[in-house]
């Protein structure tokens, strides 16, 4: 008898464990979402760091000739450039990082402005724009621009006013160029190495700024929103917007920066590695212009922000910028090219 009363007091104390356990489920609060809504990505501050100033190395007495049309990077040493001048278009090759320059065979004709990519120190593409009615044109190097061969002609999308904006090969097959107006993009991909090319449709630009692109698919763009030219964002703060495409189609909004200034340039290195250019609007010339470097390492979540010396004076209306690694980059504009070794803290002029 003692047994069984025993037996049932284990029971139901087995019972009340197992209930105790479920109103305890039961009570658990709801796990964190994972995903960030779109709303919510649209209200995000990017998160901006104040870091050292920017030192330029500018002694402008012995300047060499530098390419002016267009400037690619294979390694830390070996780069090529489009130069143009009297109708002619040529082709520049440096072996030390950009300090000399060797003036290759002339592309004639070659249709102005001129887009340049190459994926060593042999193989290699230039794309000619549509100009004074001739169609675009695209041709091919195995030899380091010794011989050229036209592989496409008239390709799609280069119909009215348009704009190269990003033209680059990731390896012998594959390929993009980024064709832009005031408001949309289209993207051209080629996957046998330049010959055949498909258009996407048009993708709507979330503003007006730069884009760069990492992949066929992956990019990123930064510039003011759509609903304002002067960079106002919707809560009356001068700002900037930072968009990530994934997939090839659309751009989704990683978040916002608050500041007076336009992007200028844009180039990640790798997923990680991002560079931003800006600088001052340049309707009021009686203000100092102002240039600031922004520079991410987690792939745009934060930044830190670097401003140029008041002494640094390119051509502002064509300067741009290339990051080969996190620390080799350049920055370039129609007279002149600097260096840096250092992720952009140091540039310097390069000269002969």
């Amino acid at each position: 008898m003692i047994a069984l009363m025993n037996n049932k007091k284990l029971m139901i104390l087995f019972i009340f464990v197992l209930c105790a356990g479920c109103f305890h489920e039961k009570a658990s609060p709801p796990s964190p979402r994972i995903h960030s809504t779109v709303k919510e990505k649209r209200n995000a501050e990017l998160s901006i760091v104040p870091g050292v100033s920017i030192f330029v190395q500018d002694d402008r007495a012995s300047k060499h000739d530098v390419p002016t049309k267009a400037i690619t990077f294979v390694d830390e040493l070996h780069g090529f450039g489009l130069t143009s001048g009297n109708e002619k278009a040529s082709l520049m090759q440096t072996a030390d990082g950009g300090i000399t320059w060797k003036v290759q065979k002339g592309l004639t004709p070659l249709m102005s402005p001129g887009s340049l990519s190459f994926l060593d120190s042999r193989i290699g593409w230039v794309l000619s724009n549509v100009s004074y009615g001739q169609k675009s044109e695209l041709r091919l190097t195995a030899d380091g621009g010794q011989t050229w061969e036209v592989i496409a002609q008239d390709l799609p999308g280069f119909e009215g006013r348009k704009e190269v904006a990003f033209f680059r090969f990731f390896d012998r097959q594959t390929g993009l160029i980024a064709v832009r107006n005031d408001k949309d993009l289209m993207l051209l991909r080629t996957q046998d190495g330049g010959i055949t090319w498909l258009a996407s449709n048009r993708i709507p630009l979330p503003g007006t700024g730069v884009v760069t692109f990492l992949s066929s698919r992956e990019g990123w763009f930064m510039g003011t929103g759509a609903t304002s030219s002067s960079g106002i964002s919707e809560k009356g703060r001068e700002a900037v917007t930072l968009y990530h495409m994934t997939d090839g189609e659309r751009w989704e909004e990683a978040g916002k920066v608050s500041t007076s200034l336009m992007p200028l340039a844009l180039s990640f290195a790798d997923a990680g590695h991002g560079f931003v250019l800006l600088q001052s609007n340049q309707q009021n010339r009686e203000q100092e212009q102002v240039r600031q470097l922004l520079r991410t390492s987690d792939g745009g979540k934060t930044w830190s922000q670097h401003t140029f010396p008041t002494t640094f004076h390119p051509a502002d209306a064509s300067l741009q910028l290339s990051f080969l690694t996190s620390n080799s980059g350049w920055l370039w504009d129609t007279r002149n090219l600097w260096r840096t070794n250092d992720g952009g803290l140091n540039w310097k002029l390069l000269l002969s």
